[in-house]
């Protein structure tokens, strides 16, 4: 039983394509029906003729026919730059895995069963013929409907489409194969244009990534390319990231000596997202390079840039992970576990090197009343910002985290005690000199700080924390905002 038609907002043209005169029939009818024009064909040969001067919404065919079957017409349809945008609908009677496996590997845009979903083939095409992007670069010929049409040119055809099938899976494999070697964005970056670079230059080729450090960028070019290549490549970057401009785009010269010989002579640039379905964009890739490498590697570059925003937004994934694992969720410092483990092997360094090391444990004095007087949100923010006056506090080499509630623990490398002291003094001054958001003009926090030094092989880091906490006692026993040690 077929579905009533439904109001469209316009009618659309569907290229149908089936062997069965019947099938072909029934599809006309359930087509026409809805409002919708069609066009036929009996074999995917029979559908390239019609799209040499057609130019359908979407193409619904048949998997098993004749001289050229579905699966061949799909692959030979998303391999032409003139029909990769057509979105393809297909049908067969056979509703195994290995149908949908062929499907899905030709590029399909969707499959349906006869008979089981056949009732939806209309809703289905519809969807597919008004989805943003999909649709035919109007007033181009297939490439195979430009031949002398005939088994011969289908063969060559299929025999190009599966070359040009395993160049893709190589080139995916390549660049799936950085992430198993390297977890470094940089280095990632780094190999992905190695692969990448051989089907660009003369030319250049240019990566720009987001990261939670800002915008980073680096590229590689041939010496066909100028100074002012390179800057208008960095500004097309620059705008597909919705920047104003990259600050400090790090570009190297192509390594191949031949590469000196060879001039660009008719130049065009592509920018494209590194974007992976269900991530946002991770970064750019910009490349400068012929019009005629452009137009052939189309299809490989657009599946560079795909592949290389998988990697991205799984080394994104790999670092938020790795960072909510270490880091203290209120106050963006070290959590207890990472901060102790990095003291450990930072003691070993101290053991290998003969260097000195002291610690020093803090703690906010009467952050109870705190709590107690302006609620748990005051206390908070409270943390948070005297954990970053903290952090501004201490030099780059010293590491702090927060390991309670309120207490905090800061580690300094090559530091012997009177240089602790003068950094906690310097710590407490920092946090108590200015009121903090959310607490009363004559609300100053301050701090208690306990200090140790590392004194030898013996000196474990359960000692070490030890002396530093009966020195923080000690501090608050003898009236707070002191430093003891």
């Amino acid at each position: 039983m077929t579905s009533p038609p439904s109001p469209n907002p316009r009618p659309i043209q569907v290229l149908l394509v089936d062997d069965n005169p019947i099938q072909l029939s029934l599809l006309r009818h359930l087509f026409q029906r809805h409002g919708h024009l069609t066009l036929e064909a009996r074999n995917g040969a029979e559908a390239l003729l019609v799209l040499a001067t057609e130019f359908p919404d979407v193409v619904v065919s048949d998997c098993v026919m004749p001289l050229l079957d579905g699966y061949q017409l799909c692959r030979l349809l998303k391999d032409d730059r003139a029909t990769r945008h057509l979105p393809v609908l297909l049908l067969t009677a056979q509703g195994g895995g290995l149908s949908r496996f062929w499907a899905k590997t030709c590029g399909a845009d969707r499959f349906l069963v006869k008979g089981r979903d056949l009732d939806h083939v209309v809703e289905v095409a519809e969807s597919l013929a008004r989805q943003p992007g999909n649709n035919r670069r109007s007033h181009q010929v297939p490439r195979l409907a430009q031949e002398n049409f005939g088994v011969d040119a289908i063969q060559r055809q299929l025999a190009q489409a599966l070359e040009q099938r395993l160049i893709e899976t190589a080139m995916r494999d390549s660049i799936g194969r950085l992430y198993t070697v390297e977890h470094d964005t940089a280095k990632l970056i780094q190999g992905f244009m190695e692969i990448l670079q051989e089907l660009v230059l003369p030319g250049a080729l240019a990566v720009a990534y987001v990261g939670e450090e800002g915008a980073w960028c680096s590229g590689v070019h041939g010496a066909s390319v100028s100074a002012e290549n390179r800057a208008a490549l960095e500004a097309s970057l620059a705008r597909q990231l919705a920047m104003e401009n990259l600050q400090d785009c790090h570009w190297h010269p192509a390594s191949d000596p031949d590469e000196r010989r060879r001039s660009l002579r008719d130049p065009t640039t592509l920018v494209l997202a590194t974007a992976t379905p269900g991530y946002p964009v991770a970064g750019v890739v910009g490349i400068l390079t012929e019009r005629r490498s452009a137009d052939e590697y189309e299809r490989l570059f657009e599946i560079a840039a795909e592949e290389l925003g998988r990697l991205l937004s799984l080394e994104d994934s790999r670092l938020r992970l790795y960072h909510q694992a270490i880091r203290d969720p209120l106050t963006g410092l070290y959590n207890r576990r990472h901060i102790l483990d990095m003291l450990s092997v930072e003691l070993d360094q101290c053991l290998r090197f003969g260097q000195p090391l002291s610690l020093m444990v803090v703690d906010l004095d009467h952050f109870k009343l705190v709590n107690d007087r302006f609620g748990h949100a005051t206390g908070d923010q409270v943390l948070s910002v005297v954990a970053q006056r903290m952090a501004f506090g201490l030099r780059k080499v010293d590491q702090l985290g927060r390991i309670g509630g309120e207490e905090f623990l800061a580690f300094c490398p090559q530091t012997d005690l009177d240089g602790a002291r003068a950094l906690a003094e310097r710590l407490r001054e920092v946090v108590s000199a200015e009121i903090i958001p959310g607490l009363p003009d004559s609300s100053r926090v301050t701090l208690s700080i306990g200090l140790a030094t590392w004194c030898g092989p013996e000196d474990v880091p359960e000692q070490l924390l030890a002396r530093a906490d009966r020195n923080l006692y000690q501090a608050k026993a003898q009236g707070r905002n002191r430093v003891e040690g």
